[in-house]
Formats: structure tokens, C-alpha cells, sequence
């Protein structure tokens, strides 16, 4: 009977795979990312708590509430990820990231069990990065980025995102407690492994500003 219960609550644990996540992109100063991924990870533990055994009491959302918000911050982690990898300047980067977070939500809304709920964000994000790295490529007259940023940053990203894709959507039937479990995991370390480095646009916090009379009236104003 306890192996049974452990089975049942595999899911649930297993998304605990995304705090490392969350704690790598803090310590990388990609405060967006780690909150969307903690965002992520609280919808998706919850989701499958309530349907594990014993667990209804922490159910104080409706269960395709809990669904369709698992699914959403999924979806729009793979997005931040890929927009982070990508590393575009402000204004363009917010806005990316703003014009996949509204996209995502009406595809979700609209289907959220389909293939394009993932595929779509992938295949859009990739397709950005790609215009953008040859366009460097072709002023730098080189690889963009460095080798290693490939061997060491997209690849194995790329594997982990590709292993977690397929197991949730071709392997579940074989034992959905475990192939669900092994894509948590395999998601958590795709997320990790995009990241760059360091984020090299979150600046610093610099001295605070000094309010006068001027800003106070346009404030009001």
C-alpha cells in the first residue's frame, strides 16, 4: 500500500525538480525567469496533488483551473527560456517576452491539449533566434555565438527540452507516474541549461533617484 501511495505522489515530488531551476536563475540575475518558473512549479505540484490520494485538502482551485495554469506556465517557461538564450536588448526583449505571454494564453485557452500549445512557442522562439544569430553571423563574418555556448548551453538544452516533449506526449501510456516524473525532471534541466551564464542586461541597482518638484508634477501630472 505505501509503495502504492509514493507511485501516486511521484508526480507531485517531482516537480520539485524545477527548484534548482529557480535558484540557478536567480543566482544568474534572471529574476523574470525564476519567477515564471516558481510560477511553474507551484501550479504543476498543485495540480497533481489534487489528484493524488489524500491530498483534496489543498485544493482550494478547481482542478482545470489547476490544469490550464500547469499547462500556461509551461508553455511560457519554455518562452522565457528561449527568449533569455536569446539575449536581445531592451525595448525588444520585454516586448518579445509580452507578445509570447499573450499569444500563449489565447492558444491555451483555445486548446490546451493539442500539440501547438508547446510547438508553437518553440517553433516561434526558434525561429526569432535563428534571424537574429545569422544576421550576427553575417556582420561578424563567424560563428554566433562561441562553440561553446553550443556544446556546453544548446545542446544539451536542446536534448533535455526534445526528451521531455517526447515523453509527454509519446510515452505516457507506457506508465504515466514515471514518464510524467522523467519529464518534470528533463524539463527542470532543459530550463537550467539555457540560461546563459550571468544576465548581462539586469544592470545594477545604481543610487536611487532624487525626487524634486519636477518629477513629483509630471508624477501627477
Amino acid at each position: 500500500m505505501g509503495t502504492l501511495v509514493a507511485k501516486l505522489l511521484l508526480p507531485t515530488l517531482s516537480s520539485l525538480a524545477f527548484v534548482p531551476t529557480i535558484s540557478i536563475a536567480a543566482r544568474r540575475r534572471f529574476h523574470m525567469e525564476a519567477m515564471v518558473y516558481l510560477f511553474t512549479m507551484f501550479f504543476v505540484a498543485l495540480h497533481h496533488a489534487c489528484e493524488g490520494p489524500g491530498l483534496w485538502v489543498v485544493c482550494f482551485l478547481r482542478r482545470d483551473v489547476l490544469e490550464h495554469f500547469s499547462i500556461y506556465g509551461t508553455a511560457l517557461s519554455m518562452w522565457v527560456s528561449l527568449m533569455a538564450l536569446a539575449d536581445f536588448d531592451e525595448p525588444k526583449r520585454s516586448t518579445l517576452v509580452m507578445f509570447g505571454a499573450l499569444t500563449t494564453a489565447v492558444r491555451i485557452y483555445h486548446d490546451r491539449r493539442g500539440y501547438g500549445v508547446y510547438s508553437g512557442p518553440v517553433g516561434t522562439a526558434v525561429l526569432i533566434i535563428a534571424a537574429k544569430w545569422l544576421r550576427q553571423m553575417k556582420e561578424k563574418k563567424g560563428l554566433y555565438p562561441d562553440k561553446s555556448v553550443y556544446a556546453q548551453q544548446i545542446g544539451p538544452g536542446l536534448c533535455f527540452g526534445a526528451l521531455a516533449l517526447m515523453l509527454r506526449f509519446f510515452f505516457e501510456d507506457w506508465d504515466y507516474t514515471y514518464v510524467h516524473s522523467f519529464y518534470h525532471c528533463a524539463l527542470a534541466m532543459c530550463f537550467a541549461l539555457l540560461l546563459p551564464r550571468v544576465n548581462q542586461k539586469a544592470g545594477s541597482a545604481g543610487p536611487p533617484a532624487r525626487l524634486d518638484c519636477s518629477t513629483l508634477c509630471c508624477a501627477c501630472v
